[in-house]
Formats: structure tokens, C-alpha cells, sequence
């Protein structure tokens, strides 16, 4: 028998995109799948949408954000294999056969991912691609990209064990609990491949929390960004992960402190001020190493002629 996948869509207010997620999740034709609707108690009319999928599980509660409900969904699902999908994106079809197929034939296999593409909503009801990530380094897990980057989450999928060896999503981190898990799992040298399929299609557009035209969460994103630097950096054991960590850090916080300025928010600046002079001495060279490790990861990006 396959094996069983469960995919955990956490929801509110989704009614404009969510089916198409769902059909996507039923165009697999995987013969052992569950997919669990973690809803927080939308007033949309999406609930009444769910009502017409009868194989779909919906659960609707109160949560603390998207990321608690992934961990509530881990606790229902009963998968050996968990992917999850946002309500505004698209899996790709045929994704989970191959999934199904790279788990089963290896028992070692913690994490398999596949690249992202992000796209826009065009004329016609046509898509528009903007940007493939391929994840294609260190088998999806090149830290660079997991701190500098887009770390392409939904793209990826985990065997059950995963949660036990690595912990939850840290739900402190309200926006970026996602990118913190990969870098757990990063420094925890598990074991991924690389599928050949596309893992995921992203939905930029202006309701999306972080793909967004109007970048409004970017300062608390970057905010989220300098606490988990410090946080990796604290408990780094080798000499290029702490080297990674300080220049994220130091990346981050000029990067706050840039954008008050030019917000006219200069007090907000100089209260960042002091995290980005703890460098000390080494802040220019810390600096100049962030930078250069960003343009590293955009140069892996490939970016459509629409974009």
C-alpha cells in the first residue's frame, strides 16, 4: 500500500482561492491522502464552500496564527508523510505520486523538496510566472538560502519522525516559524533529496502576508529575521554557521535601520542602532559577507522575462 500523506491547509477568510487549492490537492489522484482544512474561524463564506467536499476534514477553531494551526494539524494528522499548503497556492500536479514513491523506497528520508515557482494572477484567467527557486543546492538545505532567501516551505514535505527529532514550529515567530523549523532541521544534518518535480506554486498578490507587491510586513519580518540570527547564532558549533548567523544579523538590522531612515522614522532607527553596532569591530566585514551571501542566493534564482 502507498504511503499515507496528509496535507494541512491552515484558513481564514479564504473563500477567493481556496478551492483552487483544494482541487489541486484532489487533481493527485494519490491513493492513501488525507487533507485537513485547519480553519480559524472564517466569516467569508468559506466555511460553506468546505461543506462541498465531503472527503475534506475541516477543522474550525480559534488559533494563534497560521503556524499554530500547522501544529495542531500535526497532532490530528495521521500521515507518515505531512506537506501543507496555504489556502492562495497550487501544488503542482503529480507531486505527491513522486513523493509517495522517494519516501517509500528510502526509510532513511526525512525531507524531500521540490523547487517553487512563483507566479501572478494575469488577463484571460492566464498565469504569470515571476521567479523559480530550485532549492537545488545541499539538497534543499544550503543555509544561505534559509537565511537570505526565500526558503520555498510549502515546497517541501516531511516524514512524520521529523517533528519528533526537531520539535514544533515555534510559534513566537508569528510570521517566519517556517524558515526557523528548516534552519533546525539544517543544523540537525537530517537526511533530503531533491525531487524532480515543481513542489509548489506560490500566489503573489496583494492579500498574501509575505508575497505581497506592497512589502507591508517586510520591517516586521526583519525584525523576526535579526531575533532568530541572534538565536542561531548563540547556539552555532561550528565556525561557518556562526560566521552565516553574524552576517544575518548584521544584514537584517541594516536593513531596518535603512528603511526607517528613509521613512522618515529616525527614532526607530536609532533604537536599532545598538543591535547592529554589537558587531563591534567586525560589523564592516560582518556586512560586506551578508550582502555578498544575498547576491549569492538571488543569483540562484531564475527569474521569468515577465518579472
Amino acid at each position: 500500500m502507498a504511503l499515507r500523506i496528509t496535507i494541512l491547509t491552515p484558513c481564514f477568510n479564504g473563500v477567493h482561492y481556496v478551492a483552487e487549492a483544494i482541487e489541486s490537492v484532489r487533481r493527485q489522484v494519490y491513493p492513501n491522502l488525507e487533507h485537513i482544512v485547519l480553519d480559524a474561524g472564517s466569516t467569508d463564506g468559506t466555511l460553506a464552500l468546505l461543506q462541498r467536499y465531503p472527503d475534506l476534514q475541516v477543522i474550525s477553531e480559534h488559533d494563534e496564527g497560521a503556524h499554530d494551526a500547522m501544529n495542531k494539524g500535526i497532532d490530528r494528522s495521521t500521515g507518515e508523510v505531512i506537506g501543507f499548503l496555504n489556502t492562495d497556492d497550487i501544488y503542482a500536479d503529480g507531486v505527491l505520486a513522486e513523493v509517495g514513491r522517494l519516501f517509500a523506497a528510502d526509510h532513511a528520508l526525512d525531507v524531500a523538496t521540490g523547487s517553487s515557482i512563483v507566479f501572478e494572477d494575469a488577463a484571460s484567467s492566464t498565469r504569470r510566472p515571476l521567479v523559480t527557486r530550485d532549492h537545488a543546492r545541499d539538497d534543499g538545505f544550503w543555509l544561505p538560502e534559509l537565511a537570505f532567501g526565500h526558503p520555498g516551505f510549502n515546497a517541501r514535505f516531511f516524514r512524520r519522525r521529523v517533528f519528533a527529532q526537531i520539535g514544533r514550529f515555534d510559534n513566537s515567530y508569528y510570521i517566519a516559524a517556517d524558515r526557523h523549523f528548516l534552519i533546525r532541521i539544517a543544523l540537525a544534518r537530517l537526511k533530503s533529496r531533491r525531487l524532480q518535480s515543481v513542489g509548489i506554486y506560490y500566489r503573489h498578490h496583494a492579500g498574501s502576508q509575505t508575497m505581497n507587491p506592497q512589502r507591508r510586513l517586510a520591517q516586521s519580518i526583519a525584525r523576526e529575521h535579526v531575533r532568530m540570527a541572534k538565536e542561531f547564532l548563540r547556539i552555532a558549533r561550528h565556525r561557518d554557521e556562526s560566521q552565516l548567523f553574524a552576517a544575518w544579523r548584521a544584514f537584517e538590522v541594516a536593513k531596518l535601520c535603512l528603511r526607517d531612515v528613509l521613512a522618515g522614522n529616525v527614532r526607530q532607527a536609532a533604537t536599532d542602532l545598538p543591535s547592529l553596532m554589537a558587531s563591534g569591530p567586525l560589523l564592516p566585514i560582518q556586512l560586506v559577507r551578508g550582502i555578498r551571501l544575498r547576491n549569492m542566493v538571488r543569483k540562484s534564482e531564475r527569474y521569468s522575462p515577465f518579472g
